[in-house]
């Protein structure tokens, strides 16, 4: 009678008897902290814009929960979609969970770069109202099932329990939501990182009624599992006009006024940022980055004139050396920095956008200051 050999099962730990038999019974659940690490270490992180990415520790990390929280327009939508053509240009797939039914064409049109073909909507239809129940479980399943995607759900806030929807509008209604988030992040937490799915979760803020007086006015809303799942935990605390020329000229677009609270892609907790966004564009990557090479003098300014001091303490680099040689530019000092060398911030915005090699490397430099 011949015997059939069996395969000689291989033991994940090769003297941790306890661990091997954990593993045997539930699966590979027992991992090294190298693994660990490895794993978290190949997570990618999506940039958002220059001055948000360097109060984020370099942009939004894959596998995590991003929370935007601020008053009604401020900048949170706008920030949202701008960073999901970030994602789109690196073949992600964007769901947006419109809670709210308030898109319009600016949401789309006023996005440079967002691809809005690529762009799936999930929404309320005149067929179906979706309670938070609804969008909920939907959400939980493109994250358990389209790996590698970004959702972005505005907001949350607006999700109503279908004991809410029930019945006319009444008083005496417990608010269920908090406690539908509770149970919903814990249940996506570990799928969430396993997946590298990014889920951006915009919420509004509320009148802060604890009373006591050393509390914030405002915080947000949605409950606390919401800020305890947020491995990013970012803050508009107040916005600002943008106006050209500054102090007179027409009505621009607005200056977004971000605290980072926390920032799993290693950003500094508190950080702050400020994030220029234009009407028609969205963030305006190429104003923040001259606001922030003003700040660490890569531009010089002198009155209204503004210097590119970085280009010309780098002439031996490939990107200044083509530039000079596409213009005709001789090598002689004054013509370089002549060339360099413009009158108001808006002609100096003007010659960055029509050179995009030379804004990228003056954000590369700003990056190396960090």
């Amino acid at each position: 009678m011949s015997r059939t050999k069996t395969k000689k099962r291989t033991s994940k730990f090769d003297t941790d008897l306890v661990s091997n038999s954990i593993v045997s019974k539930y699966g590979d659940v027992v991992r090294s902290g190298t693994e660990v690490l490895e794993a978290i270490n190949s997570l990618q992180v999506v940039g958002v814009s220059p001055a948000l990415d360097i109060a984020l520790g370099g942009g939004l990390r894959e596998g995590s929960v991003v929370v935007m929280t601020g008053d009604p327009k401020s900048g949170k939508t706008t920030t949202a979609l701008h960073f999901a053509s970030k994602c789109q240009a690196k073949s992600k797939r964007v769901i947006y969970v419109n809670t709210e039914g308030r898109l319009s064409r600016q949401n789309f049109d006023g996005i440079k770069g967002l691809q809005s073909d690529n762009i799936l909507v999930v929404e309320s239809t005149d067929d179906k109202i979706l309670s938070a129940e609804d969008f909920l479980n939907i959400i939980e399943y493109y994250i358990n099932n389209d790996p590698g995607c970004l959702i972005i759900a505005d907001s949350l806030s607006n999700m109503v329990p279908q004991v809410e929807l029930d019945g006319e509008v009444r008083t005496g209604v417990r608010n269920a939501l908090p406690r539908l988030l509770s149970m919903f992040f814990k249940r996506i937490s570990g799928t969430l990182m396993k997946n590298k799915t990014i889920l951006i979760a915009v919420t509004h803020n509320i009148a802060n009624t604890g009373g006591s007086p050393y509390s914030p006015s405002k915080m947000a809303d949605c409950g606390n599992m919401l800020q305890y799942q947020a491995g990013t935990n970012m803050v508009i605390t107040h916005r600002g006009k943008w106006q050209v020329p500054k102090d007179s000229g027409p009505h621009v677009g607005q200056i977004a006024n971000w605290n980072i609270k926390t920032s799993c892609a290693g950003g500094i907790p508190n950080s702050t940022a400020e994030s220029w966004i234009r009407y028609g564009v969205g963030i305006d990557e190429t104003q923040e980055v001259v606001q922030i090479a003003c700040e660490f003098r890569l531009i010089k300014t002198a009155g209204a004139w503004y210097t590119i001091q970085c280009a010309i303490d780098n002439l031996e680099d490939p990107v200044i050396q083509k530039l000079l040689k596409d213009n005709n530019i001789s090598e002689k000092p004054d013509d370089i920095e002549r060339f360099f060398k413009f009158q108001g911030a808006n002609n100096t915005l003007e010659f960055l956008n029509d050179n995009p090699d030379m804004s990228q490397f003056i954000y590369d430099k700003i990056k190396e200051l960090f």
